[in-house]
């Protein structure tokens, strides 16, 4: 069994949370119009700029329809012309004018409209961000609702996190936030609050916040579960002991202290015989009295606030300097006598916050 003794520390104020990280721009490109791949233009995992091409379709029909619409529009406004001279010698009527008037705006009408055809033939990038795996190939017909890639904007990067609904007086835009990610356990990423949804939900009694933080590295990815921690001002004096000191279950949660038993009960229990060994006398008279002062476990329940790391804040029911078990709890009962290990095999292993 190992023990740890309660300590008061000064913590800085802050909320916890635990959040997902999410792009600022993020979406899947597909094409408007259906065609056949010719080219790709682009290579997976690879950054791309806004505008840039990213895939043709085949468009030679439309273009040769625009190429025809385009002569007839020349013809079109020849006659236009030649009517206007017409006109101002009274050799044309005013409404044959304006039907050729009405020609020439259809034809430019129908080019426009199939140069806008010919424009959906091309898939661009809609903002700078990094484009991933690509999931098409040349000569595939490609519909409207198939994916070519996934596009996202990665630096700067948000995390969206929910907070309960008594801290919604406390948390404003423009604090500071920390997040840290299982995929880089050691690394601490920094950024501020941006925005705070005024809707507490129902359901949870939470409502939901959104960071953003620089992502210049690319080390944060969109998807990913983050823990996070919004900074606030002023800071509290605090009781804390490891979290495997607590036991949490139906009735509450709870903690063994570590107690020198009662004297009145000691003297019920007979010392043990004196060794027989006159050359080791004083140190076996020593080792009895030790053995004499027995130490005994108590049960008591306590209320718990935040975590932080591999300790735990404790509100009620223990004070700086008392002694609570850390490992072996199983074991024990209310008053079973305990002896104390040299190591504590614990004491290294860092708590990890869950999904919700």
């Amino acid at each position: 069994m190992t023990v740890a003794q309660a300590e008061q520390q000064t913590w800085q104020n802050e909320r916890t949370g635990i959040g997902t990280l999410r792009a600022i721009q993020g979406t899947d490109l597909t094409s408007e119009l259906a065609g056949k791949v010719i080219e790709i233009l682009f290579e997976s995992g690879k950054r791309v700029r806004r505008g840039e091409l990213l895939v043709q379709l085949d468009a030679s029909r439309e273009k040769a329809e625009l190429k025809s619409i385009e002569a007839e529009l020349k013809q079109a406004r020849s006659n236009l012309a030649r009517s206007k001279e017409l006109l101002q010698k009274d050799a044309t009527t005013q409404e044959n004018y304006e039907q050729m008037l009405t020609e020439v705006e259809r034809l430019k009408s129908s080019a426009d409209r199939q140069r806008a055809i010919i424009d959906k033939k091309e898939i661009l990038a809609p903002f700078n961000g990094e484009i991933g795996i690509r999931k098409i190939s040349l000569g595939q017909y490609l519909s409207p609702e198939t994916a070519v890639a996934t596009l996202q904007q990665l630096d700067p990067i948000y995390v969206d996190f929910d907070l309960p609904e008594q801290n919604a007086g406390v948390i404003g835009e423009g604090q500071s936030v920390r997040i840290t990610v299982s995929a880089h356990p050691d690394r601490v990423f920094r950024g501020s609050v941006i925005a705070i949804n005024p809707l507490v939900e129902e359901s949870t009694r939470s409502f939901k916040v959104r960071a953003q933080l620089g992502n210049e590295e690319r080390k944060l990815r969109p998807g990913m579960f983050a823990q996070v921690v919004v900074e606030l001002s002023g800071n509290r004096e605090v009781v804390v002991i490891p979290q495997t000191a607590v036991a949490f279950n139906a009735y509450g949660k709870s903690v063994f202290f570590v107690r020198k038993q009662d004297p009145k009960q000691q003297a019920d229990v007979p010392d043990r015989p004196a060794e027989k060994d006159a050359t080791a006398g004083e140190t076996t008279k020593k080792k009895r009295k030790d053995q004499n002062v027995a130490l005994v476990a108590r049960r008591s329940f306590i209320q718990t606030g935040e975590r932080r790391g591999k300790l735990i804040e404790v509100r009620k029911g223990v004070e700086p300097g008392d002694r609570v078990v850390t490992s072996g709890q199983l074991k024990i009962d209310d008053g079973s006598p305990v002896q104390i290990a040299q190591t504590d095999v614990a004491r290294d292993v860092d708590a990890k916050a869950t999904r919700p």
